[in-house]
């Protein structure tokens, strides 16, 4: 019985791999998608650690800054960033079924955002465009923590991982700090509310 059990646990060693390929995309309650790469290299079968570069970008226009004679582009109305994403991947023991192994999955990490964002202003006379003017501000949130906390599986070298995410992202905080001819953008924008949303990432291992 004994040689079974380390038969059983040398194969299971023998099929880890160190590396962890996949990609991941998200909807968010701040009505915005998440698409991201990562890398991460797999130190023991339950941590890995390593990062992703990714793209942000709203879907849904929750405000509109405008003023006497201008307003902002509509091309411009919905904010976006790229980020890098150093993180870590943490798995728990898994169940297995056959050649599947279900194991429970968390992947904390922090965003990296580019700390500049500018924007188009359309002047306007008679309700025509006449002219454009360019703001731009660095003084929106650049640093922000995040974490998927979900179920993973894998089949062979492939994985799907399905789940919750949450972070302090602010996609609002850069345009809160804009301001044309003397007026806030502030007032047009909501507030910063805790974001949450659903992922999936699929995965391959080598």
């Amino acid at each position: 019985m004994s040689a079974k059990i380390k038969a059983e646990n040398i194969k299971e060693d023998d099929s880890f791999t160190h590396h962890r390929a996949s990609i991941t995309g998200a909807l968010t309650s701040s009505d915005c998608y998440q698409i991201q790469l990562s890398y991460h290299y797999m130190i023991w079968k339950f941590v890995g650690v390593g990062g992703s570069i990714g793209n942000w970008q709203n879907y849904y226009e929750n405000g509109y800054a405008s003023g006497a004679n201008w307003s902002i582009d509509d091309d411009d109305n919905k904010p976006w960033n790229i980020y890098l994403r150093p993180s870590l991947v943490l798995k728990s023991p898994s169940f297995r079924i056959k050649q599947v192994c279900l194991s429970l999955y968390a992947e904390p990490g922090i965003m990296l955002n580019i700390p500049y964002s500018k924007v188009c202003i359309e002047k306007t006379h008679n309700l025509q465009v006449v002219d454009y003017d360019y703001i731009s501000t660095n003084k929106g949130q650049w640093f922000a923590w995040d974490v998927h906390l979900g179920i993973n599986v894998d089949a062979g070298p492939c994985g799907v991982s399905i789940g919750y995410l949450m972070s302090n992202l602010d996609v609002y905080s850069h345009f809160r700090n804009l301001s044309y001819n003397g007026v806030s953008f502030r007032e047009f924008y909501p507030k910063k509310l805790f974001m949450q949303g659903a992922y999936l990432t699929l995965s391959y291992n080598f």
